[in-house]
């Protein structure tokens, strides 16, 4: 059962990767941009980004991640906006690549650290699902797997910060 649902994140993960990059090429510009200044607007100046920006796109994310997948009869939505996110990083992905032509910045920031939140998201979506279809423990929430992937997600966002002081000097 693991093994089926790691291919299957596995393969949303790079379908919605793709799907990124064909909204890349099917959009405009204009659009791409507004997509871009809604969810991450880290990617549309050269400069070093804030501390404030750094925190804001991953914080939202596990806030309505645990949000919806707490609930369980929207515990799917949770599972759509993974997939947005996945999708976004797709377009994001291009468009850094194209717009700043900056290889550098994709592999060791944008790509390795957006993925690796996007793998985190899912943990902690599963993680929460599973305790909702529990039945004997039901209504308790598994706080010691939920703080474990809290501590990664800072622990992540702290090398992101890292990462992001040593490429804007």
């Amino acid at each position: 059962m693991r093994n089926y649902l790691t291919i299957q994140y596995t393969s949303m993960i790079v379908i919605c990767f793709i799907c990124g990059v064909l909204c890349y090429q099917l959009f405009e510009m204009a659009q791409i941009k507004q997509v871009i200044t809604i969810f991450d607007q880290r990617l549309l100046s050269l400069e070093k980004p804030t501390i404030f920006w750094n925190v804001v796109p991953f914080l939202v994310s596990i806030i309505i991640v645990l949000f919806f997948s707490t609930h369980q009869y929207l515990a799917k939505i949770a599972l759509i906006f993974i997939a947005i996110k996945m999708t976004f990083l797709g377009l994001s992905s291009v468009f850094l690549l194209v717009q700043h032509d900056s290889i550098k910045m994709y592999a060791y920031w944008w790509f390795p650290f957006q993925l690796l939140y996007g793998i985190l998201l899912i943990m902690l979506y599963e993680v929460m699902k599973r305790q909702q279809s529990s039945r004997a423990l039901k209504r308790t929430l598994p706080y010691n797997r939920v703080l474990i992937l809290l501590f990664v997600f800072v622990l992540i966002g702290a090398l992101e910060n890292f990462a992001i002081t040593y490429l804007f000097k």
